[in-house]
């Protein structure tokens, strides 16, 4: 739609350079996540806690679907239609809900269990003094 507007010298550096940063983005945010879980592993390895580190790993799937899609609809035309967009989108939030969870759940496997307080006794009153 948009080339129709367009010369055929002319070219919309704005939505190449978009996509191209969005789609960067997409798979560093998922190495990012896959590295979380990664680490967990390690935690579980050597600690022997059970960190879900599986969950963590796969979890993130969802946003590089969502590159996939948008290089794909880039590929083709210029950005995504609406169902790409829907499909694309809804698969990034159950990503980052799902890895949010993961990273929720290894949290709670990292934090230390807090000691309760130990409150102290209560002085020893002084003996009374002998009546005189």
């Amino acid at each position: 739609m948009f080339k129709l507007l367009l010369y055929d010298s002319e070219f919309l550096w704005y939505v190449t350079v978009t996509n191209l940063v969005s789609v960067a983005g997409s798979v560093l945010l998922w190495v990012t996540c896959v590295l979380f879980g990664l680490i967990a592993r390690k935690f579980e390895l050597v600690l022997r806690k059970k960190t879900n580190w599986q969950f963590m790993i796969f979890a993130p799937s969802g946003i590089l679907f969502f590159a996939a899609i948008q290089i794909w609809a880039y590929s083709s035309q210029v950005k995504m239609n609406v169902a790409q967009s829907w499909i694309a989108y809804a698969c990034f939030l159950a990503s980052g809900i799902l890895s949010l969870m993961g990273a929720m759940k290894f949290k709670q496997v990292v934090t230390p269990a807090k000691k309760p307080a130990v409150v102290p006794a209560p002085a020893a009153k002084p003996a009374a003094a002998p009546a005189k």
